[in-house]
């Protein structure tokens, strides 16, 4: 019997691979807060500004969700200690509006990690607060990629953002949204002419916008980041927590990808009960009106490209039971 080759999983420290966490960890991280919200379940982190003054300290990285609401991010490399935690709660003391706190180090003390468990219980929802590990995994010669391990975070923290309305208005947030109801206002103009098929009837101040392609759970999903300066159109399978759906869709992943006429971005989001199968349109600005006809008629060609190729497919998957199993019923699974 001939045995797989396996390669060895090895863990780095941070400071061996960033080096230095003000001038290298904290830019860097700055420029890659996608791959944070990813594993604490945020959808979309738009940065707002690093070394922010905050009374006598300086906030590491400023972020805000896509609700407007701020994300505090403070950094250490080593063990934490109990500045940082004292930082982080003048941090939250300055704010007035919700805020979601990231402490992010390289090892968590027990008493740090037990004083993030009680902020959480003590807070309410208008805040939250995560303690999240960072190293650094390889293979063989492979290079290192990031891992943020959550080992702290406040309880049934899904739906609390779920159910968490949009924070007070602020000057920032208010342009966002204004870009954001601009842009999907003249979409939907746009979809009515040239494909009233596919329907926009409300305001939009989200970053996305979902289209039905005829079964529940799975939508076909437009989004747009002025941050990140790209636009697109994804698959996006909701209830897919044991990855079972894009699998099945992956077996044709050739045939799929030649039938879109272009190569796909397939995410299966292992920390989410989610996975989806995207195109992206980089280096663009959907803030700009001059820019709306070249972009809506993109995003209107991908979206109907993906109702060809997927429409079928999507209606016969077939889902595990575990696939429909509750949230807690899922968080149980992962531990």
């Amino acid at each position: 019997m001939t045995h797989p080759v396996l390669g060895k999983l090895v863990t780095l420290p941070a400071q061996q691979v960033w080096g230095h966490e003000a001038a290298v960890f904290t830019p860097w991280l700055a420029a890659n807060l996608d791959l944070l919200a990813e594993p604490l379940g945020i959808d979309e982190l738009e940065l707002q500004g690093t070394e922010v003054p905050a009374g006598d300290f300086r906030l590491d990285i400023l972020a805000e969700d896509s609700a407007g609401n701020a994300v505090l991010i403070e950094n250490q490399f080593g063990a934490t200690d109990h500045r940082h935690l004292g930082q982080l709660i003048s941090y939250v003391a300055s704010q007035n509006r919700r805020a979601t706190v990231i402490w992010v180090a390289e090892r968590f003390k027990d008493d740090h990690r037990a004083a993030i468990d009680w902020l959480n219980a003590a807070t309410g929802e208008d805040y939250s607060f995560f303690a999240v590990e960072i190293e650094a995994l390889k293979i063989g010669d492979s290079q290192p990629a990031p891992f943020f391990n959550v080992v702290a975070k406040p309880n049934r923290w899904t739906k609390t953002v779920r159910s968490a309305g949009p924070a007070a208005s602020d000057g920032s947030q208010g342009e966002r949204h204004k870009v954001r109801l601009a842009y999907w206002s003249a979409f939907a103009e746009y979809l009515r002419q040239n494909d009233p098929s596919f329907v926009i009837r409300r305001d939009n101040r989200d970053h996305w916008f979902e289209f039905r392609i005829g079964r529940g759970g799975v939508v076909i999903s437009a989004t747009i980041s002025t941050q990140k300066k790209r636009v697109g159109v994804e698959l996006y399978l909701s209830r897919d927590p044991l990855k079972s759906g894009i699998r099945q869709l992956a077996a044709e992943r050739e045939t799929i990808e030649a039938e879109m006429g272009q190569a796909l971005d397939w995410q299966e989001l292992p920390t989410k009960r989610a996975s989806r199968i995207a195109l992206f349109l980089d280096d663009v600005d959907p803030a700009s009106p001059d820019q709306y006809a070249a972009l809506h008629a993109w995003m209107l060609d991908k979206m109907q490209r993906f109702r060809r190729v997927f429409g079928a497919r999507v209606k016969a998957l077939t889902f595990d039971a575990d696939d429909d199993r509750d949230e807690d019923g899922f968080a149980a699974v992962l531990g």
